[in-house]
């Protein structure tokens, strides 16, 4: 059995197939759990959020049926995002960043959240680790005993979105918030059954024909991540797409 936090190597190609973890998901069957059973309309959804995106890849279904039914939605951006064409010489990480806080404006429109909604902290993409200390005490003064709180897995295979789990994880364990954590990356590197993966504490939301499609829509406002690199193909490739296209979405809880 692997150590859980080794060999955690995100595949260019997408590692299972959707079809694969379709049909193995579909054997497992984990508990479905209304938006009710998640959190009450009249809680704070706080969504932490890596890089401008993942609010979407994570929990974009949720943030929209949350706001349909008129609930507060907070998403607490970490970074901007302005590393992930680094080496592309069209793309200056100050230019990308502003792209970005753009994309990430226009997706949550989709979802029914508006730019109010943003609490930026502005650290470096790809290095949430070096100044998880600033995390931690961003959340400490942001977060409230009553929030529910979704951030990326602490063990999902990409170092900020490690990071900002873990760090989502230690604030919540101290101030009694609810904390959902979703995997994003952990499907590219891991396999079914994959016993460096919690899968007793996971549970899934099934969306709506038109929140999925506004989720879809909401992605496809990210189209930095959508193009080719100079150096690299498109973050947002075709594996990850399918997967943010399921009919569910997953947390460990």
């Amino acid at each position: 059995m692997a150590a859980i936090g080794t060999c955690r190597r995100i595949h260019g190609e997408g590692g299972v197939a959707e079809v694969e973890w379709r049909d193995w998901l579909g054997t497992l069957q984990p508990p479905v759990l209304s938006i009710s059973d998640l959190l009450d309309a009249r809680q704070r959804l706080v969504v932490i959020s890596p890089h401008p995106d993942d609010e979407i890849l994570t929990c974009g279904g949720l943030i929209a049926l949350h706001a349909q039914r008129g609930g507060t939605v907070a998403i607490v951006a970490v970074t901007d995002g302005e590393a992930s064409h680094r080496g592309d010489l069209s793309w200056t990480a100050e230019r990308l960043a502003e792209a970005r806080r753009l994309e990430r404006r226009r997706g949550l429109l989709r979802l029914g959240v508006g730019a109010d909604a943003v609490s930026r902290l502005c650290l470096l993409d790809g290095q949430v680790a070096t100044d998880a200390a600033r995390l931690e005490q961003a959340l400490l003064s942001r977060l409230q005993p009553t929030d529910c709180v979704v951030s990326t897995w602490r063990l999902d295979g990409h170092p900020d979105h490690d990071a900002t789990g873990a760090t989502a994880a230690r604030v919540c364990g101290i101030l009694g918030c609810r904390l959902l954590e979703a995997p994003v990356w952990m499907w590219h590197w891991s396999e079914t059954n994959d016993p460096r993966v919690p899968w007793h504490r996971l549970r899934t939301l099934e969306l709506p024909r038109e929140t999925l499609q506004g989720k879809v829509a909401a992605l496809a406002e990210h189209t930095t991540q959508l193009s080719a690199r100079a150096l690299h193909p498109p973050v947002l490739g075709a594996a990850i797409l399918a997967r943010a296209a399921r009919r569910s979405e997953y947390f460990l809880v």
